[in-house]
């Protein structure tokens, strides 16, 4: 394997990774939630990680690089021992914060696999969830501004 497709095939491994993580944070936002408006916001973000997740599986098979042996439980799996998401109160303000740092991850490792060659598919699919996740950091960033959630 060259040396550019290993780079490759490790960032996009960290990015499933972070898109399993948020997609678990944001499960675990939801429950801990006290506004009702957030609660269905994170149910959705949940979702959209998942639907992510399963996309970029469906590229690491187009372009060959998923172990045959490993599947999206395998992946659930290894990000669920990661998991950063620790909730220990139930602190809307301090759930948005958390959300805002992982979504602030998310798109510095979009931009840096961006950075490189990728096939077109690649590039397109990358890009178009980059576009999305940074729409709902613009949104995070206007409930970190709001006075109260409640």
């Amino acid at each position: 394997m060259k040396a550019i497709e290993k780079t490759l095939n490790d960032q996009l491994d960290v990015l499933l990774d972070l898109l399993l993580e948020n997609h678990e944070g944001f499960q675990n936002a939801n429950k801990f939630a006290t506004n009702e408006n957030l609660k269905i916001y994170f149910e959705k973000k949940s979702q959209e990680c998942k639907e992510f997740a399963t996309e970029l599986i469906g590229e690491f098979e187009f372009l060959g690089i998923l172990d045959e042996n490993e599947s999206l439980l395998d992946y659930v799996k290894r990000a669920w021992t990661s998991i950063k998401w620790v909730f220990s109160t139930y602190d809307d303000e301090k759930i948005i914060n958390e959300i805002f740092s992982a979504e602030e991850e998310l798109i510095e490792q979009y931009e840096a696999i961006l950075q490189l060659e990728l096939r077109p598919s690649t590039q397109t699919l990358l890009s178009l969830q980059k576009e999305c996740i940074q729409s709902n950091l613009n949104y995070t960033k206007q409930l970190k501004q709001l006075p109260k959630w409640t």
